[in-house]
């Protein structure tokens, strides 16, 4: 009797072990392009993935919360994430970046240089000091290669963005993800007042898809600047019924005039955007 116990142990463990490494597999060879605007309250986090390679854009304000969203797309095994990306240092984008440095292998970070001398960004800095971490400068003309011609540009701040401004939302990292004809454009926190400098810089904003900025303030995402970057669609990342009164109507209401469809992570949850191959344009899938 306790040796067909001891055999159907075995058989169960081999069991799972078995799925565990089909799984692996099924991962590893898995080479659709997915975008996922994390519902992570009232900030930032964007998770994308390409095979076993990951991208985490911002952190949002809480790192508990954080690792538990990730932790439903990037599998338990794989506890490596290629980059972490900091596009400025407020607390609402950078908090949950500190557990998730000291939870995976994270073996590049790219932050600016622009100062804070906020606890939670000494806390990053501190960790990524311990972790030994890469630290490469978030500047324009930085390119990001992924798996499968997907590639990242980061756009701003460039030499005419001022490091050192109080405005911290002034200089954050704007980056544009390229995937054959499907394109994403991420702009931070970034204000009204840069992205017209910006679109003075003569480089290619547009995009089937934006990120809008600082949660749909009403001092950001304005026409021109919409009408440069010319996208079918746009991802708010908001908390429900926040202090801020964010997104504001007069945002909300430039995109509708402009017939761009607003999705927002306070209504939806997690957005995923899911693009097969560079021949193929993304699909929003059910979270």
């Amino acid at each position: 009797m306790q040796n067909k116990k001891l055999i159907y142990s075995f058989l169960v463990v081999l069991s799972i072990l078995a799925l565990i490494l089909a799984g692996i597999i099924f991962y590893s060879k898995d080479q659709s392009l997915k975008v996922i605007f994390l519902d992570v309250g009232q900030g930032d986090a964007i998770l994308i993935e390409q095979g076993s390679q990951q991208i985490l854009i911002d952190g949002g304000p809480s790192g508990q919360a954080l690792l538990n969203k990730i932790g439903r797309y990037i599998p338990f095994w794989d506890r490596e994430i290629e980059m972490v990306i900091a596009t400025h240092p407020d607390a609402d984008h950078i908090t949950g970046l500190v557990d998730v440095i000291k939870n995976y292998q994270v073996d590049t970070v790219m932050q600016t240089e622009t100062p804070s001398d906020s606890q939670v960004f000494q806390k990053l800095q501190e960790v990524i000091r311990q972790k030994n971490i890469a630290i490469v400068k978030g500047e324009r003309g930085v390119k990001i290669n992924l798996a499968e011609g997907a590639q990242m540009e980061i756009l701003s701040p460039g030499s005419e963005t001022s490091l050192g401004a109080q405005d911290t939302n002034a200089s954050s990292i704007v980056a544009k993800l390229a995937f054959g004809e499907n394109s994403f454009l991420l702009t931070g926190d970034l204000p009204g007042e840069q992205e017209e400098g910006l679109l003075k810089s003569g480089l290619n904003f547009k995009a089937q898809i934006l990120k809008v900025a600082h949660h749909g303030s009403k001092y950001s995402t304005t026409n021109e600047f919409l009408d440069a970057v010319k996208p079918q669609e746009a991802i708010i990342s908001v908390g429900k019924n926040n202090r801020y009164g964010h997104p504001n109507p007069e945002a909300l209401d430039r995109l509708k005039s402009k017939n761009i469809k607003a999705w927002r992570t306070d209504e939806m949850g997690d957005i995923i955007y899911k693009c097969l191959n560079s021949g193929t344009k993304c699909q929003l899938v059910a979270n």
